[in-house]
């Protein structure tokens, strides 16, 4: 979350989500409809009508010297060799630690800079990107994105607070954007083109199997980090690209079926020297998490998610979600109290369209707040809200939402411990907070694990982190003049 989406109206969108819940399906719909905004006949309007969004939720566009140009070179030589080669392509490295690549109708294809982070060579990312490539040339996103794309651009907070099917079928992912997830002959069929792209692009056909594999090591390590080790579950790139148990093995032999006599490079040296010093994990002008703990520098303020809840932060919101289905949105206000109680605000304000039960006062910190209890019914099921405000000064006002299938006094007691724990952000605690850099180093004679981890950033599970990053030191066999991705603090990052 940033300064700069503050300043340009974060509060505003959770009320227009607010707005049209009073407790029928059909209003649910009304805001799907809302969404249903482009034909699928001009797919490149679609991608640019679009594109100004997506930067949005995915916190701009990342720039790094080098780094841009080289992205769009890989993703160039792909198209080179396909019938689009002709047609405009954007390619954009968007500013998120998600691990995901996605592309929309009309030759626009994003990669996270948390993906460049996982691959190992240029091949790897070449081969999610060919995979992207032929998403759209075989026109797998038109039909799909109509609608997915648009509910985007609220991202989760639609999702929380309507029951609508469509935002349901959509929403695979929480603080992500909600694209369409394909299915599994459309994965097949683009991976199988990605598998083609890659061959006569010069690269070998193996990376996309490869890749594949690095995908499913970031999932089981995000899963562990959530306390869910041993499921991979549905995290980032997955969340849109259903992964199926053949998935891999099919691509191994498709690259094996194409196989030739051609001498093919990885392009390690080139990639490695064009992410060192790449930005990792949080960008801290949107905020860093660490743990249940969300602290933003910038905005000096920091809480916590309630407890059993992963935290995922976007440019325009801060979302938490626990295994059985429970979320939490906090943004702020910048319009402020403008005059207002805190439960005036939310009754004239922010909620006015809504039957919500009188609002309670409370202290948070020291600071004034105020709390509320409203259902939301759709289809006789029932959806419990929690909304909390708290003025924090400045002419800003703190919100939280609490969402849950059932209304039980644990989970208010974990609510209350959540935004209880507001409280602003002291200087020097945020002067501690660190951009982390991803440094590219070399391993010398003699060294071991250990020795190279030394200097990473502090991580719940470092050694894991590490060889997520470095699989070919799984076997912890190190050699001479051997290049490694650490993640370091740097005073400056890109």
């Amino acid at each position: 979350m940033s300064i700069k989406s503050l300043i340009g109206g974060l509060g505003i969108g959770l009320a227009l989500v607010l707005q049209p819940v009073t407790g029928s399906a059909r209003d649910g719909d009304q805001i799907a409809d809302l969404f249903d905004i482009f034909e699928p006949s001009d797919e490149q309007a679609i991608g640019k009508q679009q594109h100004g969004r997506i930067l949005q939720q995915y916190g701009g566009e990342y720039k790094k010297e080098g780094l841009n140009e080289y992205v769009l070179d890989i993703v160039l030589r792909i198209v080179a060799v396909t019938e689009k080669r002709n047609e405009p392509w954007n390619v954009t490295v968007l500013n998120s630690p998600m691990v995901n690549a996605f592309a929309l109708p009309g030759g626009y294809v994003y990669v996270t800079r948390g993906l460049l982070a996982m691959a190992n060579n240029e091949a790897e990312v070449a081969g999610v990107l060919a995979h992207e490539v032929g998403h759209v040339i075989a026109r797998h996103g038109v039909e799909r994105q109509s609608r997915a794309t648009g509910m985007g651009l609220l991202g989760a907070i639609a999702g929380i607070l309507t029951q609508s099917a469509d935002v349901a079928r959509l929403g695979q992912t929480v603080g992500g954007l909600f694209l369409a997830d394909y299915s599994r002959d459309q994965e097949y069929e683009a991976d199988s083109l990605g598998v083609k792209y890659l061959g006569l692009a010069g690269y070998p056909r193996e990376a996309m199997a490869d890749f594949l594999l690095r995908l499913e090591a970031h999932s089981k390590y995000s899963a562990k980090l959530a306390g869910k080790e041993g499921s991979s579950g549905q995290y980032d790139f997955f969340a849109t690209h259903p992964q199926t148990e053949d998935r891999v093995d099919r691509a191994r032999a498709l690259a094996k079926q194409q196989a030739d006599e051609l001498q093919r490079s990885y392009g390690t040296k080139r990639y490695l020297e064009n992410i060192d010093q790449m930005l990792f994990g949080d960008d801290i002008r949107e905020g860093v998490i660490r743990g249940r703990d969300f602290l933003h520098p910038d905005l000096r303020l920091t809480f916590k998610a309630p407890k059993g809840f992963q935290l995922i932060n976007s440019t325009r919101a801060v979302f938490a979600k626990d295994r059985s289905g429970n979320q939490m949105i906090f943004d702020m206000d910048p319009r402020g109290l403008q005059g207002l109680s805190p439960g005036q605000y939310m009754s004239r304000m922010w909620l006015s369209k809504v039957k919500h039960a009188p609002p309670q006062s409370i202290l948070v910190g020291g600071a004034q707040g105020a709390r509320t209890h409203f259902i939301v019914s759709n289809n006789n099921r029932k959806t419990y809200i929690t909304a909390v405000v708290v003025n924090f000064g400045y002419e800003k006002v703190a919100r939280f939402i609490y969402k849950s299938r059932t209304r039980t006094q644990e989970l208010e007691d974990r609510y209350a411990e959540s935004y209880f724990s507001f409280r602003p952000l002291g200087y020097e605690e945020a002067s501690k907070i660190k951009p982390v850099g991803l440094e590219i180093r070399t391993a010398r004679s003699g060294e071991d694990l250990e020795d190279l981890m030394d200097g990473m950033v502090e991580a719940k599970y470092p050694e894991d982190l590490f060889l997520l990053l470095n699989p070919a030191f799984k076997n912890r066999e190190i050699k001479s003049g051997q290049k490694y991705k650490l993640p370091v603090i740097m005073d400056n990052a890109d």
